[in-house]
C-alpha cells in the first residue's frame, strides 16, 4: 500500500518513519509539508520517557551531535538531560526533586526526560528520514515534498486523494493529517467542529546562551537569587496568576525560558496571536513586572526577560475534543487530532505515540486500513485527550477545588495526574501511567470504546473507592424533568462557575450543584459554563452515569 502524511513537521516525520515499521504493508511513504523549508520557530520542549523510548525504537538520534554546532543544522538531537526539577516557592524558598527516570538503566532502552530545542528535534527527525530516502534503494522509501499546502480530499473505497494548491495532486491507500492545530485535513473532513478558543493566557518564549546566564543580574546589579547557572534543573516558579519555567537545552548551551500570566482582558490581541511573533524584550519585562508584582521572585524573572534572544510572544488557544479521528481511509495524528496546552510536557509524545500506535495497528490488521484506522482511535482516544483536558487546568486561574468524590477516586488509584515539574500533592504519586507506558503494545484484538472518566486503568485498585462513588452519587432533592426548552439568550444567563448550565449534545444540563459533587471533578464548569461541554463531558459516559445525569436535564436546545 502507499502512505500520504499530511504535515512534515515531528508528528508527521515520526509517523513515517513509525509506519515504515508495520512490516511489509507500505511500499511507499510520502509526506507532504506546506511551509518551503523546515520552520525554526519555537524555541524549547520536553521529550519524556514515554516518547523518547519510541525515538529510540526507530533510530532517532536525541542525544548526539554538537551542543556548539550550527543552528539548524541536520544532526543528532543534543538533548540536554537534566538532572532535577526546582520549584522556587513564593516565599523564594526552593523544593529540589530528582528526575528518577534517567537513571541508566533506563537511558539504556532510550528512556529519561530530554530536554531539547524544537528545531534540533525536527532536523533529528529529518535526518533519520533521510536515511530511507528513494536515492537510498531502501525498502518502503520515504520522500518529502516541501511547498505542497493541502487544498482538497477526495475519498472512494479504494483510495484517498489530497490535492494541492500548486494543482498537484497524490493518491493513496491510507492518508494521515499531522498538519497540526490548524488542521486543513481536519477542516476538510469536519468543518464544523468547534473553533480555537482563547484561554486567556499570555506567554513569551525565548533562549539565553550560558555564557549571558552565568552574567545575569537583577536590575540593581545584584546576583539573581536563583540563577539557573548554579543548577542543572528545570525550574519553575508559579502562582495563581503567573508561571515563568527554565530548563537548559543543546545539551546546556542555551537556557530556555518560558513565561506566561493570566490575562483576561481580549483587548490584549489586535489580531490572531495564535502563532509565534517577534517582540521586544521591554515589553517582556514590564509583562513580568505586573505579572510578579509584590512577588519576592520578580526581579528574577524581569532579569531572565531582559536576556532572552530574540523573543516571542503568543496566546495560548485549545480546542475541545474531538469526539472522532478517522473517517474511512484518512485519520488524524498529534495536534490536528488533540491540541493540548504546553502545560504538561506531552505534546511532542503524545504525538509519537500516536505514530507508534498507528504502526502497531497496519502491523496487526495489514491491509485492512478500516479496521486499522478505527483500533488506532480506540488505544489512542481516551489516553491522549485526557492529556488535552489536564493541560488546560495546569492553570491555576482555571483549577477549582477538588470535589470530595473526586479526592477519593484519586487517593485509591495513586495516580499522578499533573507534570512531573510540578511538586504539588493534591493526587497521587505513581507517574508509571504517564511514563512507563509504551504505546507500541495495542493488543491482539479490537478493544472496546473507553468510558471517559468513568474508567479508570486500574479497575481492582479502585474497586471499593469506584463502587462506593458510583452507587451513591448525589442527587438534586427537586430533579430537572428535561421538558423545557432553553433559547441561548436563557443560557447565557447561567454562564458562571456558581450558575452553569451546559450542553451536551444539544441539551442542556444544570450542573451548579452537581460539579461540586461530581467524580470527575467541577473541571468542565470553569471552561464551559454556558457553553457546549459535549466533547470533554458527555462523550465516554457509562448507561449509569447517562442515566444519573437525566436527573440534571431541563431540555433541549431549541435555537
Amino acid at each position: 500500500m502507499r502512505a500520504v502524511i499530511i504535515g512534515g513537521g515531528m508528528g508527521g516525520m515520526f509517523a513515517a518513519l513509525a509506519l515504515r515499521e508495520a512490516g511489509d504493508v507500505f511500499d511507499t511513504i510520502d509526506v507532504y509539508e506546506q511551509t518551503r523549508k523546515p520552520s525554526a520557530a519555537g524555541a524549547g520542549l520536553n521529550i519524556p520517557p514515554n516518547g523518547a523510548r519510541l525515538c529510540h525504537w526507530l533510530g532517532i538520534d536525541l542525544d548526539g551531535g554538537d551542543p556548539k554546532g550550527e543552528h539548524g543544522a541536520i544532526d543528532g538531537g543534543r538533548a540536554a538531560i537534566l538532572e532535577a526539577t526546582r520549584n522556587i516557592n513564593i516565599d523564594n524558598s526552593v523544593s529540589h526533586k530528582p528526575i528518577l527516570y534517567n537513571q541508566p538503566d533506563q537511558l539504556a532502552v532510550g528512556s529519561g526526560f530530554h530536554h531539547m530545542h524544537r528545531q534540533d528535534l525536527l532536523m533529528c527527525l529529518h535526518k533519520r528520514v533521510y536515511e530511507f530516502a528513494p536515492e537510498t534503494g531502501v525498502r518502503c522509501p520515504i520522500r518529502v515534498h516541501m511547498g505542497k499546502r493541502l487544498t482538497a480530499l477526495a475519498q472512494d473505497a479504494d483510495t484517498v486523494t489530497a490535492t494541492f494548491e500548486d494543482g498537484t495532486a497524490a493518491t493513496a491507500e491510507l492518508l494521515v493529517g499531522a498538519d497540526g492545530i490548524n488542521s486543513a485535513v481536519r477542516n476538510q473532513l469536519w468543518p464544523s467542529v468547534s473553533p480555537r478558543r482563547w484561554t486567556e493566557v499570555v506567554c513569551y518564549r525565548g533562549l539565553i546562551p550560558r555564557a549571558q546566564v552565568a552574567a545575569l543580574r537583577k536590575l540593581d546589579g545584584s546576583p539573581l537569587d536563583h540563577n539557573p547557572i548554579d543548577s542543572f534543573s528545570m525550574d519553575s516558579r508559579k502562582d495563581n496568576r503567573a508561571w515563568g519555567m527554565t530548563y537548559w537545552v543543546r545539551g546546556g548551551e542555551l537556557l530556555n525560558v518560558w513565561l506566561a500570566y493570566y490575562e483576561p482582558d481580549s483587548r490584549e490581541f489586535t489580531e490572531d496571536w495564535g502563532d509565534w511573533r517577534p517582540i521586544e524584550n521591554s515589553v517582556v519585562m514590564e509583562s513580568m513586572q505586573r505579572a510578579f508584582d509584590g512577588d519576592p521572585r520578580k526581579d528574577d524573572m524581569v532579569a531572565l526577560a531582559s536576556a532572552m534572544e530574540n523573543p516571542t510572544k503568543w496566546g495560548l488557544y485549545d480546542r475541545d475534543a474531538l469526539e472522532q479521528w478517522q473517517d474511512g481511509r484518512i485519520c488524524l495524528l498529534g495536534d490536528a487530532a488533540h491540541p493540548m496546552l504546553p502545560t504538561f510536557g506531552q505534546g511532542a509524545a503524545q504525538s509519537f505515540e500516536d505514530g507508534a500506535a498507528l504502526s502497531s495497528c497496519f502491523k496487526l490488521h495489514r491491509n485492512d486500513v478500516y479496521s486499522a484506522l478505527l483500533h488506532y482511535e480506540r488505544v489512542r482516544h481516551y489516553r491522549a485527550t485526557r492529556f488535552q483536558f489536564m493541560s488546560k487546568f495546569a492553570f491555576k486561574h482555571l483549577e477549582p477545588v477538588d470535589s470530595p468524590e473526586r479526592q477519593k477516586i484519586l487517593a485509591a488509584v495513586n495516580e499522578r495526574d499533573y507534570p512531573i515539574f510540578d511538586h504539588e500533592t493534591r493526587a497521587g504519586g505513581d507517574d508509571a501511567w504517564i511514563y512507563n507506558y509504551d504505546a507500541r503494545n495495542i493488543g491482539d484484538k479490537m478493544p472496546l470504546t473507553k468510558l471517559g472518566p468513568w474508567d479508570f486503568r486500574s479497575r481492582e485498585a479502585v474497586a471499593d473507592a469506584r463502587k462506593d462513588v458510583m452507587l451513591n452519587l448525589w442527587k438534586p432533592a427537586v430533579p430537572h424533568k428535561g421538558d423545557r426548552q432553553v433559547t441561548r439568550a436563557e443560557l447565557q444567563q447561567h454562564s458562571t462557575f456558581e450558575d452553569c448550565w451546559v450542553i451536551i449534545r444539544n441539551k442542556v444540563y444544570d450542573i451548579s450543584e452537581w460539579k461540586d459533587r461530581h467524580p470527575g471533578g467541577p473541571f468542565v464548569a470553569r471552561m464551559f459554563a454556558g457553553k457546549d461541554a459535549t466533547a470533554e463531558f458527555g462523550d465516554f459516559h457509562s448507561k449509569l452515569a447517562e442515566r444519573h445525569m437525566a436527573l440534571f436535564c431541563v431540555g433541549d436546545l431549541v435555537d
